[in-house]
């Protein structure tokens, strides 16, 4: 094992239990059924809906004929319908202007529509403490008081996003960083 890989710690990801497997398969069909509408209102290919025990948080859609779009089974029940809506707007992106659409403010804007209301990932509680437990390094912006945590440094000098989108741009600070490794003298 490499010396990188040995300073992460591995956490159980999933410590709480699944719903049961009757009450996935009724959120499925719930979830696919509210696709198979807007899928009609939208003229879109048909897809299968997947809730999955592999995901962490979020989903994600795998064009073809037909889409698959995977949905995690630990986050709530809006955090899942956000996430299918989100994977919706992708798949209507992919049919009106191809797959280079991504997240453009096209997307977003068509997003919205359909009633997506964050732009951020959702994430379960657990999964915020791994990425907690795995930061290096800590910055901090100034102007809002934002924290954010990484685990490699930035290459330069940021600025905080939002501070700037509002007119009052904030340089972020650095406020925790790894002690470096002392290594032990050799004695001969």
């Amino acid at each position: 094992m490499s010396a990188f890989l040995s300073r992460l710690r591995q956490l159980d990801l999933f410590l709480e239990d699944l719903p049961s497997p009757a009450e996935l398969d009724a959120e499925q069909s719930g979830l696919q059924a509210r696709y198979d509408s807007l899928a009609a209102l939208w003229k879109l290919p048909p897809a299968r809906i997947v809730l999955t025990a592999r995901r962490a948080t979020g989903g994600v859609i795998t064009y073809g004929p037909p889409h698959v779009i995977r949905v995690s089974s630990h986050m709530s029940r809006e955090d899942r319908l956000q996430t299918l809506l989100h994977e919706t707007a992708h798949a209507i992106c992919f049919a009106q202007w191809g797959v280079a659409e991504g997240h453009s403010p096209r997307f977003w804007s068509l997003a919205k529509k359909l009633g997506v209301a964050r732009k951020t990932a959702p994430e379960t509680e657990r999964l915020r403490r791994v990425r907690e437990a795995n930061a290096r390094y800590a910055y901090r912006c100034p102007g809002c008081t934002a924290e954010w945590t990484r685990r490699t440094p930035f290459g330069r000098a940021r600025l905080c996003a939002s501070c700037e989108r509002a007119g009052r741009p904030a340089r972020l600070i650095l406020v925790r960083r790894p002690k470096p490794v002392r290594r032990a003298s050799r004695k001969r």
